[in-house]
Order: structure tokens, then C-alpha cells, then sequence
């Protein structure tokens, strides 16, 4: 009866599925005690490759693959801790199990510490407590191989996704945000992780909806915000917030928040909307202009039939205030065909910095009589842009006009810096003027809106235009109280 029993399980083991095993033990003694240790299991089937030194044991760790590792601790002048550490530099995904000849507590956890999965004593191995070890060993592995497969598709995802990902407490501050969310507002991920998100808020009025949802544990969807980037510029942004519970505690919440970058087409319709406005205004202006110069015209005609030498001197005074306010109507009516409507471009290679220089100069009385500071700050070598020079400095001498008309007396101070750019170059104008408020600078760029008493509201709308007529783009970043900068982006 025993000898059927032998022989059952002697076949039952040829069907086992074999286990490779690397057992590194420089003592031959000991190495043949583990081997018949291993094969006493009886419901496991072992090939034991056995390493009796170091440097063989790391030949056939880069060389072989194995299913479970035994390290002796003691190996000559090194220790099975030292091939752990080896084992984990090279990222060696199979179980160890450190063998010593005495228990001890610190070196058990300086073996798990390093990558170890288990710790035995030699005297005390027999195949049972073996057998159990085993098996943890590599369930265990394998469990931690799921785990690390998993969180390294999901950190992909989260690391490559074009949109913004961050993670938020309950309160709403950063605990993690991807490299889009770095890049969309141009804040380290060491910043992120000392603010709120709230914090990137323009909009007092949006920031107190989205907090009093997430106070009262409401997801956020598809909410339209503005944001604030750490260059001063404004992003406009989708945000989608979902408040979700750790497993392990359902106490324990946070939110995710994805943030989808709209600025681009934001902008677009803006510029769209202020395109159809100047070209409605354009249609009006020419009609109104026509109306007006048929009548001048006839005035005109008058006036010179009346004027000759033989006027008297009041009369004679009379005609000649006629004539200069018609001349003055006329050329008022000029400006402002020319403001709706700049024409064709005659684009010709310039250098950014003449440009700049050469409109300064045409402000140079205006900068002069209130005593304003002109500091430049111009990157050396830069390209030439494509640009009709005479309707740039137009664009431009608005933009220097309106800060110098806001600037204090004798306490303006005009910044102007150039930077070259991928595709052209980057003109900055900063003022030192009382700022600019969001409602007001959103409505800069309409045609017939001016801060001014007696403006007409024309010159920054024909600035935009000029400058789309360019291929370029602007944008205003101020704060109330702390200037106001005007970027151009032109192309080479």
C-alpha cells in the first residue's frame, strides 16, 4: 500500500509544473541541506541552480531567469544584502528570500527594506514552513507586479493626458497635478502643491460658485472659467470636478479635476466678434464719411467762390474759420476710414527694434511733457520681422499714447522689451499706471469703448486690426493698481 503511495506521488510530480530556482550559498554543506529541503516538498517541483559565489550569482541573475531566489547572507568578504541591493538596481522583478544562519530582527528588515520578500533561518527550515514561504514569496510578487503594472498605466494616462489633471484635498488644495497642468499655467509642481485652486481664480464671482459647490459635495460640470498663469496671462479653461472616497476609508475625500485649455478658441471668437464690429463700423464710417464729404464739398465750393482781396478784414476772418474747420471735418473723417479700415499691407522686412525706436520717437513730445521714464530692454540679435512699417508704428504709437496719457506726472516710467520668439519676435509696452479692471479689459479692443472723456474708442481697435492683418496677436495683462503690459507677437 505505502509502495503505490510512493509511486502515485513520484508521477503526480513529473505533472507538477517545474520551479526555477536560484540558490546562492557559498557553504557546499548548506546548499545541500536547502536542495533536500526543497525536495521534500512534495506537492511542488523545484530545478535548483546553485550559485556558490558572489560574483556567479550576479552572472546568473543578468544572464538567467528564475521563479524564486535564495540569498545566503553570509558570502565570503559580501552579504546576500549586497545582492539585494544589486538585484534591485537591477530591477530584478523575482521574489528573494534571505537565508541566515541566526534570526536578527535589523537585518530581516534591512532584506525587506532592499526588495526582499522573506526571511529565514537555516536551522530552522524544514519543507512545510518552506513550502509556505514559497508560495507567499511569489504570490506576493506577482501581487505587487499587478499593482505596479496598474499604477504605471494609470500614472501614463494621468502623465500623458493633453488636458490638466490634479488631484485636490477636500479643501480644494493640490496633492498632485500632471505636466499639461505645469504647462497650462506655468507653475512648478512644487508651487502647485503649496496653493488652492482657487487661488488661480480672476473671477471673484466664479470662484464663489465653484467653492460653495465643492462645500456642499456637488461635481463640477463643465464650468467655464478664467485663470490666472504665473507670466500674468489669462487662460480660459472648461473644468470638470468629480469628488470621489478612498476605498480603504470612506471618510477620506478628494477630487479630481480635469482642466480642458479653451484659450485659443476663446480668443478666437473674441477677435471674430471684434473683426465683425470693425467691419460694421468700417461700412458705417465709409457711408457716414460720403454723406458728409458731398456737403463739405459744396461748403467748400462756396467758400471760394466768396473768398477774393477784396473782402473786409471781419469777413475775411469769417471765411478762413470756415475753411480750416472744413479741412479739419475732412481730415477727421480720414483718420477714421483709416482706423476702420487700414487697407492692404505693403510688408516689408523690419527690425523689431527700429520699429519700436522709430515710434517712441514719434511720442517723444507727449513722453517729454509729463516727464515719463523710458526704460528699453531689448534681447540682442533679433530676426526682422514681415511688417508695413508705417501702419506697425501706428498700431504701436496708440499703445505708447494710451499709457503715457494714464502715467502720473513726473513718476511714469515706460518699459519696453523685445524678445525673440519661435516664430518672430515678442514686444512688450508695461506702464506704471493705475492697472486695468477685468470688465474693462475685455472690452479694450471694441470699437467706440475708451477710459478717456473725449475718446473717440477707434485706436485700440484699429491696433487689433492692423496687427491681425500682420499675422500677429495681442494681449493685455494688468491688475488694478499695478500697470498694465500690451504683448505684440509678430511673425519673422
Amino acid at each position: 500500500m505505502s509502495i503505490n503511495y510512493l509511486v502515485d506521488s513520484q508521477q503526480d510530480k513529473n505533472t507538477m509544473k517545474t520551479t526555477a530556482v536560484l540558490l546562492v550559498d557559498d557553504d557546499e554543506d548548506d546548499y545541500f541541506l536547502t536542495k533536500a529541503c526543497l525536495n521534500d516538498i512534495s506537492d511542488q517541483k523545484f530545478a535548483v541552480t546553485w550559485a556558490s559565489s558572489y560574483n556567479q550569482a550576479l552572472q546568473y541573475l543578468s544572464e538567467q531567469h528564475f521563479d524564486i531566489c535564495f540569498f545566503d547572507y553570509v558570502l565570503g568578504a559580501r552579504t546576500g544584502l549586497d545582492l539585494l541591493q544589486i538585484a534591485q538596481d537591477l530591477r530584478v522583478q523575482t521574489p528573494i528570500i534571505l537565508l541566515t544562519g541566526r534570526g536578527d530582527t535589523s537585518i530581516a528588515m534591512r532584506a525587506l527594506a532592499l526588495g526582499g520578500t522573506d526571511y529565514l533561518v537555516k536551522g530552522e527550515l524544514e519543507p512545510e514552513k518552506l513550502s509556505r514561504s514559497i508560495r507567499y514569496a511569489i504570490e506576493h510578487t506577482a501581487t505587487l507586479k499587478k499593482l505596479k503594472e496598474n499604477e504605471e498605466k494609470y500614472r501614463g494616462l494621468f502623465e500623458g493626458s493633453v488636458d490638466a489633471i490634479c488631484l485636490l484635498n477636500a479643501e480644494g488644495r493640490f496633492t498632485d497635478v500632471n505636466d499639461a497642468a505645469t504647462r497650462l499655467l506655468d507653475y512648478s509642481k512644487a508651487a502647485f502643491l503649496t496653493k488652492n485652486i482657487t487661488d488661480f481664480f480672476e473671477d471673484e464671482a466664479q470662484k464663489v460658485v465653484f467653492i460653495n459647490k465643492i462645500v456642499a459635495g456637488e461635481n463640477v460640470h463643465d464650468f467655464e472659467l478664467e485663470l490666472l498663469a504665473a507670466n500674468g496671462e489669462s487662460r480660459y479653461c472648461i473644468i470638470a470636478c468629480t469628488r470621489h472616497r478612498l476605498p480603504g476609508d470612506l471618510k477620506m475625500v478628494f477630487y479630481q479635476a480635469i482642466l480642458h485649455d479653451i484659450t485659443r478658441r476663446k480668443k478666437a471668437e473674441q477677435d471674430l466678434i471684434i473683426a465683425d464690429k470693425l467691419a460694421s463700423t468700417g461700412r458705417f464710417l465709409r457711408m457716414l464719411g460720403h454723406e458728409i464729404r458731398n456737403p463739405l464739398t459744396n461748403i467748400d465750393l462756396a467758400i471760394s467762390q466768396l473768398a477774393g482781396d477784396n473782402l473786409n478784414e471781419e469777413l475775411h476772418d469769417c471765411i478762413d474759420i470756415i475753411q480750416r474747420n472744413s479741412k479739419r471735418i475732412n481730415q477727421l473723417l480720414t483718420d477714421l476710414l483709416q482706423a476702420a479700415n487700414p487697407g492692404q499691407l505693403n510688408a516689408q522686412l523690419c527690425a523689431p527694434e527700429n520699429l519700436l525706436d522709430d515710434t517712441l520717437a514719434l511720442a517723444a513730445d507727449r513722453i517729454a511733457l509729463k516727464n515719463i521714464r523710458v526704460d528699453k530692454d531689448y534681447a540682442p540679435e533679433l530676426r526682422p520681422v514681415h511688417a508695413d512699417a508705417e501702419k506697425m508704428k501706428i498700431a504701436l504709437l496708440n499703445i505708447i499714447i494710451n499709457a503715457v496719457e494714464i502715467m502720473e506726472a513726473n513718476k511714469g516710467v515706460l518699459l519696453l522689451a523685445i524678445r525673440p520668439t519661435p516664430e518672430g519676435c515678442r514686444i512688450a509696452i508695461r506702464d506704471n499706471g493705475p492697472g486695468i479692471s477685468p470688465d474693462h479689459r475685455k472690452r479694450l479692443f471694441d470699437p467706440y469703448f475708451s477710459r478717456k472723456p473725449n475718446g473717440m474708442g477707434l485706436g485700440l481697435a484699429s491696433t487689433l486690426n492692423i496687427i491681425q492683418l500682420h499675422g500677429g496677436r495681442i494681449e493685455v495683462n494688468s491688475e488694478p493698481g499695478h500697470g498694465a503690459e500690451f504683448v505684440v507677437w509678430l511673425l519673422a
